[in-house]
Order: structure tokens, then C-alpha cells, then sequence
């Protein structure tokens, strides 16, 4: 298993993983369409070997003050950018355990760099805090996201220097 840029034609495999995975945080496709319009070099799947599709990787240049509303398919990237948003990372049973959700993390801080942003900024879900801190991952702030943004009352925003 390997990760590469995504294409157009991945998306309905990207969404079949995203429901597998994010059961009580589902987006709709027209979400990562969106994100792959919009920035489609902040886009990886994970290919098997027999070219099925077993997860996904979808990021761009953001706004700490502005993440996405989730199930929010996006119109345009806030400007200007002060960070690099890690929108979504999720990762089907046979590609767990692989290290492919630590390269995800080190793809992401490269597409950081090359767009000369200093931090990578995400918001964690469900059970995922512990991950994100095993990977550089610390507290923005208080960490709290606004309500309204609809990940939850457990979702929190961090952040890691490139």
C-alpha cells in the first residue's frame, strides 16, 4: 500500500471509506469534491496493491480563525493564509497499523512547507486526541472550536510547527 495524489475518479471510493470510517462524522461527497476542486495537490489516497482505495488524506491552506464547517462542501480557501489545515485523514482497517497515518502527517507538513507556511492546524474527533499528539500535535489555544462548526463537544483544534 502506498499513498498517491488523488484523482477525480477516486472520489466515490474516498467517500465509501469516509462513511466506513467517520460513522458519527460523515460529510457528504460534494465535501471532497470541493476540497479537490479547490486543492487538489493537498489530495492522497491510499492505493493496495490491487488498486482498491483504503484511505485518504485531504488538506489545504487555511485560516486559524477560520476552519471548515463540517459537511460544509467549501467555496474558496480563506485568505490570506496563516497556516495549512489538515481537513481530513481517515485510514480503512487493512491500511491501519502501516505507518501510513505518520507519513499522511509528514506529506502534510511538506505541503506546508512549499506553500511557506509556518504550521500545520487540524481538529481532532472523537477518540483521535491521543494520535495527534503522538504526532507533534499540541492544543491551539484552549483547543475549544466554536459549536456551530458541528464536530462535537469533544472536538479540539491543534496545531503543529513546521
Amino acid at each position: 500500500m502506498h499513498w498517491r495524489n488523488m484523482r477525480s475518479d477516486d472520489l466515490p471510493h474516498v467517500w465509501n471509506v469516509a462513511e466506513a470510517v467517520h460513522v458519527d462524522y460523515a460529510e457528504n461527497p460534494e465535501v471532497f469534491a470541493a476540497c479537490f476542486r479547490l486543492y487538489p495537490s493537498g489530495c492522497r489516497v491510499v492505493e493496495s496493491d490491487r488498486g482498491d482505495i483504503a484511505g485518504y488524506l485531504i488538506s489545504h491552506p487555511g485560516r486559524q480563525d477560520r476552519p471548515p464547517v463540517l459537511d460544509t462542501p467549501l467555496t474558496g480557501l480563506p485568505e490570506p493564509f496563516d497556516c495549512y489545515f489538515l481537513h481530513d485523514l481517515a485510514l480503512g482497517p487493512v491500511a491501519r497499523g502501516s505507518g501510513l497515518a505518520a507519513e499522511a502527517v509528514r506529506i502534510v507538513l511538506d505541503e506546508a512547507r512549499a506553500c511557506g507556511l509556518t504550521c500545520v492546524v487540524l481538529i481532532a474527533v472523537g477518540d483521535a486526541h491521543g494520535f495527534w499528539e503522538k504526532q507533534g500535535f499540541g492544543l491551539l489555544g484552549d483547543g475549544r472550536v466554536a459549536p456551530a462548526k458541528g464536530y462535537g463537544p469533544e472536538a479540539r483544534m491543534y496545531q503543529r510547527l513546521v
